[in-house]
């Protein structure tokens, strides 16, 4: 919350921050004014839990402002009856009544910011948790569409930005409101002609934020954009995939002239950015200082006439120094308020994305033992706003069985696996695991039956033991070594320098390609799915490597229903069934001898890849 009850003699750094805060929330509104109503209601809802704080904290807040608004009264009683009067107990009386009420509205203040401090940040945290909920539980088309720059602004600086907004734009606009009309109300009870002249200057405060606030805004668009390319080429060059091919390619002036040519321009854009304040801020405080001037001169007239005692004349200076950072805020609240119903209004419009793949409203249960497999029947399926990748596809996963999925790239294959884990949804059609339907099986359960091993193996930059042990937390160290071996890590391990404890890097770079494919196997073993879902890798691999990567396969496939996507020979050679995907739809299906009898796309596909005396002997060649 803003507690601005407290003026400055010198408008300047006031003014300026209005200026600031007009330019922040001008950024929020470059996607066009929210709906005011419909925003209100759901920050009320956001509020709602905390609306006993709010409404202490408010509290608190007219507190500060009726202790602020006494003490220029405290001064005219001094001036004007006090000293001539010569009575020194009602000057040291009001005396510490200067020094007390500061103090008291020091101390209310304390307490209402530690309030709004408390609120603002609850409220944040909560948006930021509801934030993070709905967008784990929105589709893989989401994160596909969606840069991932975007979506950490949303975290980051969307909701960083909610405490300026719920301090400053709402509840200082308020403060700055009743402050004003408390202000001149008294003003006017004491002196009306003198607070007519002390309203008609109140606008010339505001003219500096409205004058200034487009163009600085506009400064600062042209510094922030300065800025992101600056960032974005730091992003690029120095980080370690960004390293390795500057480093190889031998490109590092080249690479330095580009920084030092985005660094010049931010240079330039700052410099003229500061400029443009500085000129603010001349401005700023030459009207500060013609206001009080008038007031002056107008009150010396009346003083010398004697219309009016000389204190209140001073008490109307000292109101007219509170009144300038209130006049100034106001001079933007409209775009204020809507600039922070617009960042809300940008949260909102996160958290109203439908998810496209539904949690399951009724969700049934699954058997203890798999007996069905699963099944697709009659799937269609389309990426947003382009055709049909599926074309009428149906067959069933046996129990115990391996699938293999066989095909040229852009077949389809891919896609198969993604509706097999539930990671999309198929347009028409549907698929079953014992018999029950994917959407109708709540996905927690659904996660616990299925295993996936993907070509693009993710590690977290944390311990090898924390990677294997990612999908299975309560695993035993027994379990844990058991997979280990079974996915033929334990030489790795022993190699490591702090073995299972040994951080493994961004993305596991310390790790060679066929060594995370490997911990990805003991991984799914960790897992212990009855069903398996695998992308075997195409990248080439070491004789050795690959021997180790086959043994821990053939460990993962054993007792479970598997369907793969098959570039081995020896995976295609053991399938129980092989389909062979072209364009979409199923072309073939049978086992691999029956395949090789048919002349059709798998023959030409297995004689393309393995029918020659060396590709006999490879298991790294691609079907």
């Amino acid at each position: 919350m803003y507690h601005g009850t407290m003026g400055s003699g010198r408008g300047g750094g006031m003014g300026m921050g209005a200026i600031k805060r007009q330019r922040q929330t001008l950024s929020y509104l470059q996607e066009g004014k929210p709906d005011v109503r419909r925003t209100l209601r759901r920050l009320w809802k956001v509020i709602t839990p905390y609306r006993w704080q709010f409404i202490g904290g408010t509290l608190l807040l007219l507190g500060g402002i009726v202790l602020g608004l006494l003490q220029p009264l405290l001064i005219r009683q001094i001036i004007d009856t006090a000293i001539p009067t010569r009575n020194m107990s009602m000057v040291v009386l009001l005396g510490a009544g200067m020094i007390v009420l500061p103090i008291l509205s020091a101390l209310l203040g304390l307490a209402q910011n530690y309030i709004s401090v408390l609120v603002a940040q609850s409220m944040i945290a909560d948006l930021r948790e509801q934030l993070y909920q709905h967008i784990q539980s929105l589709g893989i088309d989401f994160f596909t569409w969606t840069r991932g720059g975007e979506i950490q602004s949303r975290f980051l600086n969307d909701a960083a930005a909610l405490q300026g907004v719920l301090t400053q734009s709402f509840l200082g606009t308020l403060s700055n409101l009743i402050t004003i009309l408390g202000a001149l109300i008294i003003m006017a009870t004491i002196n009306w002609p003198l607070a007519l002249v002390a309203a008609l200057v109140l606008p010339t405060f505001a003219f500096p934020v409205l004058h200034f606030g487009k163009r600085t805004y506009e400064a600062t668009e042209l510094t922030q954009k300065a800025l992101g390319r600056l960032s974005t080429l730091l992003e690029e060059t120095l980080n370690l995939s960004g390293v390795l091919v500057i480093k190889t390619f031998g490109t590092e002036r080249h690479e330095l002239k580009r920084f030092r040519v985005e660094n010049q321009e931010v240079r330039q854009t700052q410099v003229a950015q500061a400029l443009l304040g500085q000129w603010a801020g001349v401005v700023l405080q030459g009207l500060a200082a013609i206001g009080p001037a008038l007031l002056y001169a107008y009150g010396a007239y009346l003083v010398i006439h004697n219309a009016i005692p000389l204190g209140t004349v001073v008490a109307f200076a000292a109101y007219l120094a509170q009144l300038y950072r209130p006049a100034s805020s106001l001079a933007g609240a409209n775009t204020s308020i809507l600039g922070g119903l617009a960042l809300f209004d940008r949260l909102f419009q996160v958290l109203d994305i439908e998810p496209t793949v539904k949690a399951a409203v009724n969700p049934q249960p699954l058997p203890a033992t798999t007996t069905q497999g699963m099944a697709f029947k009659n799937v269609k399926f389309h990426y947003t706003d382009s055709p049909d990748v599926l074309h009428d596809v149906s067959f069933v996963a046996p129990p115990g069985q391996l699938t293999a999925l066989v095909g040229p790239s852009g077949a389809g294959k891919s896609t198969l696996l993604s509706l097999a884990a539930r990671l999309y949804d198929p347009a028409e059609g549907s698929i079953s695991l014992e018999g029950i339907d994917l959407r109708d099986i709540a996905n927690d359960a659904l996660r616990q039956q299925i295993a996936v091993v993907t070509q693009e193996i993710f590690l977290f930059h944390t311990t090898l033991r924390e990677n294997l042990l990612y999908g299975a937390p309560d695993a035993t160290e027994e379990e844990l070594g058991a997979a280990i071996v079974a996915a033929q890590l334990q030489e790795l391990v022993e190699r490591l320098p702090d073995g299972l404890d040994t951080t493994v890097g961004e993305r596991g770079y310390r790790l060679s390609g066929g060594e995370k494919q490997r911990v990805a196997i003991a991984r799914a073993l960790l897992r212990k799915g009855p069903y398996l879902l695998l992308d075997e890798a195409t990248s080439s691999l070491d004789s050795q490597a690959e021997r180790l990567i086959q043994r821990a396969l053939e460990t993962l496939m054993r007792e479970r229903t598997v369907i793969a996507i098959a570039h081995r020979l020896s995976t295609i050679q053991r399938a129980d069934q092989i389909l062979v995907i072209e364009q979409g739809h199923i072309v073939e299906r049978g086992t691999h001898e029956t395949l090789l009898e048919q002349s059709g796309l798998y023959q030409q596909l297995y004689q393309a890849q393995f029918n020659t005396p060396t590709s006999e002997k490879s298991e790294s060649n691609v079907l």
